[in-house]
């Protein structure tokens, strides 16, 4: 079953301006560019820096808004979907950034950035919510002595768990991660690999997984396309 989808999607951002600020000429960053993303699937998106592959992941999440094109939930597009449906959809779809000490906020503990989502848009009761707090940070390999504790007293390694903790617990049918090792050690970036493939496993979440490096698409990723001069091609 396909959960997520792209059809056709155009996007250009402003590349000139004249003198009073009136765009003169766009430049064409996405063309056309169709992608699915199956249940309990890893779809992995490469290209070189600036080809569009965040943009896309953006769109995805609607976050970001296309030229034209389609962006289908369930075979559903998304602009068509009521309220309660669109609801669903932004908890289902999920997402881990590549700089894990700058999504999360500062200000907040371990342990309210992971339950935020969970407050916000269900009815769980406190101790259901620590509960499943409990049970992510097991799941992710993080101790419970670091609830409240802030970002910046952890490791990057911790911070990107803290990070996908804080999607997981929604139980998302999708999550995507753009350049979820890329700001991490080498070490460190094998640890995290092998946990979304244990989450992919378990969970059957789906993923589309952006990155520049081969070596890591290849060891979780089911299918790879890559981004190129605005267009989408299959493999590498």
């Amino acid at each position: 079953m396909v959960v997520l989808e792209c059809v056709d999607i155009w996007k250009s951002f402003p590349f000139r301006k004249n003198f009073f600020g009136k765009i003169t000429e766009k430049k064409e960053i996405l063309k056309g560019v169709s992608l699915k993303i199956e249940r309990g699937k890893t779809v992995a998106l490469m290209g070189e820096s600036g080809s569009g592959k965040s943009t896309l992941g953006k769109i995805l999440l609607d976050l970001e808004k296309p030229d034209s094109g389609r962006i289908l939930y369930k075979n559903r597009n998304i602009r068509e979907l009521s309220k309660r449906e669109y609801r669903s959809y932004r908890i289902s779809v999920q997402t881990v950034f590549q700089n894990p000490y700058g999504s999360l906020n500062s200000k907040m503990t371990v342990k309210e950035i992971i339950s935020e989502g969970l407050r916000l848009n269900f009815s769980f009761s406190k101790s259901e919510i620590d509960e499943k707090l409990n049970e992510t940070l097991c799941f992710v390999g993080l101790s419970e002595n670091l609830k409240d504790l802030y970002p910046h007293q952890i490791s990057g390694g911790q911070r990107q768990r803290v990070a996908i903790a804080r999607a997981i617990i929604m139980r998302p049918e999708v999550i995507i991660a753009d350049e979820p090792t890329s700001a991490l050690d080498v070490s460190v970036q094998s640890q995290i690999v092998n946990l979304f493939l244990n989450i992919q496993e378990n969970l059957k979440i789906s993923f589309l997984f952006i990155s520049h490096s081969p070596g890591v698409v290849e060891s979780i990723a089911d299918d790879i396309y890559l981004l190129k001069e605005g267009r989408l091609f299959y493999g590498i």
